[in-house]
């Protein structure tokens, strides 16, 4: 502590003297404790605490172990490997959540195998109903087409039913066809035959087959030149279906564009209809979707969309349906070339 002192002339103010007091004091027994202290913590607390630790990582161990295996199992099951299970042992709630992940786990396969199992008796059904109709079918047509070309030679009550039969065969022989074709992509048995074609003149020969030339009716859009490697069938049908939806559900003209975009082949087909519904366009391509649930008859077989979707996807392309900017619906086909 600074020692100063006052005076009258300095009017009280402390003036220094430059004398510093300093007070010594002895602190050996504040340090002696602090140092008790600390071998106390060393030599006590320390080795407790050790001790205390390689149970609880033990005990962490113990209840960490089973919800790391569940989380696998879950993941696993995830992964669609509905035979995981989880070895529970013990009979507190983690063992209870194992048996019960378990016993969720042999009901899901059951259930699975089960929908699987009806799906594939489904498939063969269809498959097999097809192939028998087939033959009988075919019979029916010739007969059917002598019928319409003798039709005129009848009365008008009896040419109506001929012609009503006629046609009503026709569409059973398109749904056979198409079931038949359906089966085959659902057993993995479609096969590409490719070969390098042009494209502008497959898609051109597609619509002349089937008498689509009007221009009032289908206006092509045709890049000359465009060289793709494709199964010339399976596009033809991917055409011929997405053409004759746009004629049956939209409104004409529709066009039809054939262009390269880089390495892939574009096929548009556009028409001028009222477009598709948002709630239906994500449905399109289903087996049998009818947007109008009161409509039970139509053109068409209700797989044309899909046997087009699944010929796309065999060429590892992809097909997308919208609504044009101006209206309409559009269905946009990318496969490489």
């Amino acid at each position: 502590m600074p020692a100063v002192f006052r005076t009258h002339a300095t009017e009280g103010t402390a003036q220094p003297t430059g004398l510093v007091f300093y007070a010594v004091m002895e602190l050996d027994d504040e340090e002696a404790n602090i140092e008790a202290l600390v071998t106390a913590a060393r030599d006590g607390a320390l080795p407790a605490l050790a001790v205390a630790l390689i149970p609880a990582l033990i005990a962490s161990r113990g209840v960490l172990r089973p919800v790391r295996e569940l989380r696998h199992a879950a993941h696993s099951m995830g992964r669609g490997r509905l035979d995981t299970r989880i070895h529970a042992k013990g009979s507190d709630e983690l063992a209870d959540l194992a048996r019960t992940f378990n016993e969720s786990a042999a009901e899901l396969e059951r259930s699975v195998t089960e929908l699987r199992n009806a799906e594939a008796r489904a498939r063969r059904f269809a498959s097999d109903v097809s192939h028998e109709l087939r033959t009988p079918l075919a019979g029916m047509l010739a007969v059917t087409e002598v019928l319409d070309e003798d039709a005129g030679s009848l009365d008008s009550d009896t040419a109506r039913a001929v012609r009503l039969i006629s046609a009503e065969t026709g569409k059973l022989a398109v749904l056979v066809e198409d079931l038949m074709e359906i089966s085959r992509f659902d057993a993995r048995a479609a096969e590409l035959h490719t070969d390098e074609v042009d494209a502008a003149d497959c898609v051109r020969k597609t619509l002349q087959h089937r008498h689509w030339t009007d221009p009032a009716q289908v206006v092509p859009y045709f890049e000359e030149g465009v060289r793709a490697r494709l199964d010339p069938r399976r596009f033809d049908v991917v055409v011929a279906n997405l053409v004759g939806n746009a004629l049956r559900h939209g409104a004409a003209p529709v066009t039809v564009s054939v262009y390269a975009e880089g390495d892939e082949l574009v096929t548009e087909v556009a028409d001028r209809g009222p477009g598709i519904h948002p709630d239906v366009l994500p449905h399109v391509f289903d087996r049998f979707y009818k947007a109008d649930r009161a409509r039970t008859r139509s053109a068409g077989s209700g797989l044309g969309l899909a046997i087009t979707l699944e010929n796309v996807r065999l060429h590892g392309g992809t097909v997308r349906a919208a609504n044009g900017p101006a209206g309409g619906a559009v269905f946009t086909v990318r496969m490489p070339r």
